[in-house]
């Protein structure tokens, strides 16, 4: 949403303006932490500028302390709760539409910590694998043996093509 709210704002500047802004895309995107200190200045003089711009990244700033120092499902709950009342309440439409996400899919994102920081990421992998498998398996009608196929996956190395 961050990069929308940069793509808006700089629609509606002038020549001059969009130069100054120009090349600094990576700058709003990159995590604080990771950021040389000549880009928190640049960063610091921006947000002064361009109002909206500014204010989104300290809205994604403050989702990524969420995910840094919560340490149980209901801080994490209040802080979500908290993030969405102040999003809705900006004039930014990205931030209002990312608060409306957030809210309706809260559970499901404070489960992270519920279930001790685990994620998707394995399940969404062995998916991908099934797909692969797939694509390779185009044409058999052999539906036990996708099913072994299935089954070794695990131990199958999944190399695609370039």
């Amino acid at each position: 949403k961050l990069d929308k709210v940069r793509k808006r704002v700089t629609a509606q500047m002038d020549e001059g303006q969009r130069k100054l802004l120009k090349g600094l895309r990576f700058i709003f995107l990159k995590n604080r932490e990771d950021l040389p200190e000549d880009a928190k200045l640049i960063l610091r003089n921006m947000r002064g500028d361009f109002q909206d711009l500014g204010d989104a990244y300290m809205f994604k700033e403050a989702l990524r302390t969420i995910y840094m120092r919560a340490k149980t499902s209901y801080h994490a709950r209040i802080a979500f709760h908290r993030w969405i009342k102040l999003a809705e309440e900006t004039q930014i439409p990205e931030l209002k539409t990312m608060a409306k996400t957030i809210r309706d899919k809260l559970d499901g994102i404070v489960s992270f910590w519920t279930f001790r920081h685990i994620n998707n990421a394995k399940m969404e992998g062995f998916n991908n694998k099934i797909r692969w498998l797939i694509k390779q398996a185009y044409g058999f009608r052999d539906r036990e043996y996708f099913k072994l196929k299935i089954y070794q996956l695990p131990e199958i190395s999944c190399v695609k093509e370039v």
